[in-house]
C-alpha cells in the first residue's frame, strides 16, 4: 500500500512519486503481452437504498433534498440470508459469506451470479449470504467480535477492519490458497501488504480496489453552461454553485452526517489530499496544519452552497441516478449503481481525475479472508479459491464494472475498457490508501475518525470556525497518540 511520501506504487513499477492507475495498467499490459487487465474496484461506500414497505411521495429533507426515494427503514438492516438450493448434496457444508456487497446495487447481482456458478460446479459447499450495508458494517462486525464470535466463515473486509482483524488473530492465513492458484508472484504486493502480519503471512486476497474520481453528468453540465470539467478547486467551487438549484438539483454531493463516519471520512480525505496534507504523520496529528484547515473550509463551502445537507449515501446516490447531481467525487462502484438504478442516466456519466494538481484521491481496497473461529475453514478456502480463478474472477469484475487489477492474470481484452468511457478519470487519479492518511495510528482508525468528524460536524452545522474546532481535535488526537501503543 501507499505511503504518504509515495502515494501509490504498483507491484510492477516503483516510481519516486505517485503512479496513476492508467500507468499501472499500461505496465501490466506490457508484461502480459499487451492484454489489458481488468480492475477490481471494491465498494468502499456504496449500498442499496433501504426501501420502505410503501413508496413515499417526494419529500424535502434537511438542506433541501427533493427526492422520490422511498423513506429509509429504521434500525439495523441485515441482509436476508439465501438458502442453499434444493439440489444441494445432503451433506453439503454451508459457508456463511459476510459482506456489505450483498447490499450494494449492481455488485450484489455480480456476486450472486458467481455463487450460482459455484453451486453448479460442485455439491459439497453451499454459500449463505450474511451481512449489513456498508454504513453499518464496521460497527456490526466489531460488535460481534467484542461479543466473542463472528457470524461468518468468510468475510470481506476493508482498510478500517484490516488491522483489527489481523492484530486480534481473527483471520486464518490464506497462503495455501495463493499457492494452489499459482498467483503468489502476480499479486499487487504493495496493496496486499496491509493483509499481512509482521511475519509475512497473508490473511486475505484483495477482491476490489475502488479508485475515486470526479464523476459528472455531461447533460447537466451542458444545460448549466459548463463546457468542460473543472481542473482546479476554484473551478469546481464555481461549477458546484452554478449547477445547484435546490431542492431539485445539486452541484456537489457527499456524506455529512456522523451516522456514516466511515464513508464521510473518505469523502473529506480527498480534499485533505488535494491541499497536500494528511491527518496523522509519523503518529503526530496534523489537523491544525493549513492543508486540513483548508479542506474543512472547502467542505463547509460545498455544504453551504451545493450539497444535499443531511443526505446519506443511499439518498444522494439515488439523486445521482435520477439525474439530480451534476458532479461529485466518489468511487468507481458508483457507476454500476447508476447503471443498475437508471439505464437512462448511465450513458450521461463521465469522469476526470480530481480537480487539483496532484490528482490524488483515496483508493479503498477490500479483501476476502477466512474467520479463524470458523468450523468450516477448508470449505471457506474452497470458495475463495474458486472466486480467484481467472476464469471466474474476470466475469465477476466485468459484471461489477471493475477497472483495477488485484493480480496479474485476471485478463480482460482491449475492448473492455474501451467500452467504458467513464473509466478515464479513475485510471488517471493517483490513489492513496486510507491507512496512509493516519500514519502511526492505523490501529486507531475508528477513534481518529470519530474525533475529527465530530469537530467537522460542528463546523458544518453550528458554523464553528474551522481553526477552533480543529484545535480541539488536535488536542484529543495528541492524547490518543500518547495512549496508543
Amino acid at each position: 500500500m501507499e505511503t504518504p511520501s509515495q502515494p501509490y506504487s504498483s507491484a510492477l513499477a516503483h516510481p519516486p512519486g505517485p503512479l496513476s492507475r492508467r500507468a499501472f495498467l499500461a505496465g501490466v499490459a506490457a508484461t502480459a503481452g499487451g492484454a489489458i487487465l481488468a480492475a477490481c474496484g471494491g465498494s468502499s461506500a456504496t449500498e442499496v437504498p433501504k426501501a420502505a414497505a410503501t413508496t413515499a411521495a417526494p419529500t424535502t429533507a434537511a438542506g433541501g433534498v427533493a427526492t422520490t426515494a422511498p423513506a429509509a427503514t429504521t434500525g439495523s438492516t441485515a441482509v436476508t440470508a439465501v438458502t442453499a438450493p434444493a439440489q444441494s448434496a445432503r451433506n453439503a457444508v454451508t459457508v456463511k459469506y459476510l459482506s456489505h456487497w450483498w447490499a450494494e446495487k449492481g455488485r450484489n447481482d455480480a456476486w450472486r451470479n458467481l455463487v450460482t456458478k459455484f453451486h453448479a460446479s460442485q455439491n459439497d459447499v453451499r454459500i449463505e449470504e450474511v451481512g449489513f450495508p456498508f454504513s453499518e458494517f464496521f460497527q456490526k462486525v466489531t460488535t460481534q467480535l467484542a461479543g466473542g464470535k463472528l457470524d461468518a466463515d468468510v468475510l470481506s473486509y476493508s482498510d478500517d477492519l484490516a488491522f483489527r482483524l489481523i492484530k486480534g488473530n481473527y483471520l486464518t492465513p490464506v497462503d495455501d490458497v495463493v499457492t494452489k492458484l499459482g498467483i503468489g508472484d502476480k499479486l499487487d504486493k504493495d496493496l496486499h501488504k496491509f493483509a499481512r502480519d509482521s511475519s509475512g503471512k497473508l490473511y486475505g486476497l484483495m477482491a476490489t480496489n475502488v479508485p475515486y474520481a470526479l464523476i459528472y453528468n455531461k447533460e447537466l453540465y451542458e444545460k448549466g453552461g459548463i463546457t468542460k470539467p473543472p481542473s482546479t478547486m476554484d473551478e469546481y467551487f464555481a461549477a458546484a454553485k452554478q449547477l445547484t438549484k435546490r431542492p431539485d438539483q445539486f452541484g456537489h454531493a457527499g456524506r455529512n452526517t456522523l451516522q456514516e463516519q466511515n464513508g464521510w471520512f473518505t469523502d473529506l480525505a480527498h480534499w485533505v489530499l488535494g491541499y497536500g496534507g494528511q491527518w496523522i504523520k509519523a503518529k503526530k496529528p496534523q489537523v491544525t496544519e493549513a492543508p486540513v484547515i483548508n479542506a474543512v473550509k472547502a467542505y463547509k463551502r460545498l455544504y453551504d452552497e451545493a450539497m444535499p445537507q443531511g443526505a446519506d449515501a443511499s439518498t444522494y446516490r439515488r439523486l445521482a441516478w435520477e439525474g439530480k447531481v451534476a458532479q461529485y467525487i466518489d468511487n468507481s462502484a458508483n457507476i454500476n449503481i447508476i447503471k443498475a438504478g437508471n439505464a437512462e442516466t448511465y450513458p450521461k456519466i463521465l469522469t476526470v481525475a480530481p480537480p487539483w494538481a496532484n490528482k490524488q484521491s483515496i483508493a479503498s481496497a477490500t479483501w476476502l479472508g477466512v474467520y479463524s473461529g470458523s468450523k468450516n475453514q477448508q470449505a471457506a478456502k474452497t470458495w475463495i479459491e474458486f472466486v480467484f480463478k481467472p476464469e471466474n474472477f474476470t466475469p465477476l469484475m466485468k459484471d461489477a464494472l471493475d477497472i483495477y487489477p488485484p493480480y496479474q492474470g485476471a485478463l480482460i481484452d482491449d475492448q473492455y475498457l474501451k467500452g467504458l468511457p467513464w473509466s478515464t478519470g479513475f485510471l488517471d487519479a493517483k490513489g492513496v490508501s486510507p491507512p496512509a492518511m493516519i500514519e502511526g495510528l492505523e490501529n486507531n482508525l475508528a477513534e481518529v475518525r470519530q474525533i475529527i468528524l465530530t469537530k467537522v460536524s460542528e463546523v458544518l452545522t453550528s458554523n464553528r470556525p474551522p481553526e477552533q474546532a480543529m484545535a480541539d481535535a488536535q488536542k484529543q488526537l495528541e492524547e490518543l497518540a500518547a495512549r496508543a501503543q
